[in-house]
């Protein structure tokens, strides 16, 4: 499948934004029912309503906290891989094919991302820690998704 670099850009962003949407969604659905379930068992949502009085306070904290660590990754370690598959692709001559465009880096960091997902869900964490980190990586590739739209609009370096 050959495509131009501007399409390549465009899917890398896609990808990117669609899983990170799907990531935050999932967090949210894990913290936001433990703010009216008072018998789950919620260790660090337990440890935050002693400072902050309800667990409703408690589960927007871990929301905020994981949205601002998000942005926060997203806006350099994931700008820097977001960086490098652009510059790849801007470099490359022609139409593109899927391997011109991601290199063997790219692929490894995916295969431990799927597999960090599985050993979460295997070591079965409590729904609050499970819920902030989906929601720090979702708001991070959400972010970066962003950088690949930003990077299509973006002046051309002379």
């Amino acid at each position: 499948m050959n495509l131009s670099k501007r399409a390549w850009l465009v899917i890398s962003g896609i990808q990117w934004l669609a899983i990170g949407v799907m990531l935050l969604v999932k967090g949210l659905r894990f913290l936001v029912p433990l703010a009216e379930q008072l018998e789950a068992p919620a260790p660090l949502l337990q440890w935050m309503v002693s400072m902050v009085g309800s667990r409703e306070q408690a589960a927007l904290l871990i929301v905020s906290l994981a949205l601002l660590v998000g942005f926060i990754k997203g806006r350099t370690v994931l700008a820097k891989a977001v960086n490098r598959i652009a510059d790849r692709i801007e470099l490359q001559e022609g139409p593109l094919t899927l391997n011109q465009v991601y290199d063997k880096r790219y692929y490894l960091i995916l295969l431990i991302m799927v597999g960090l997902g599985f050993t979460m869900r295997a070591l079965n964490l409590p729904h609050d820690i499970h819920g902030g980190i989906d929601v720090a990586i979702g708001a991070a590739l959400i972010n970066g998704g962003m950088l690949y739209f930003r990077r299509l609009y973006a002046p051309k370096k002379v």
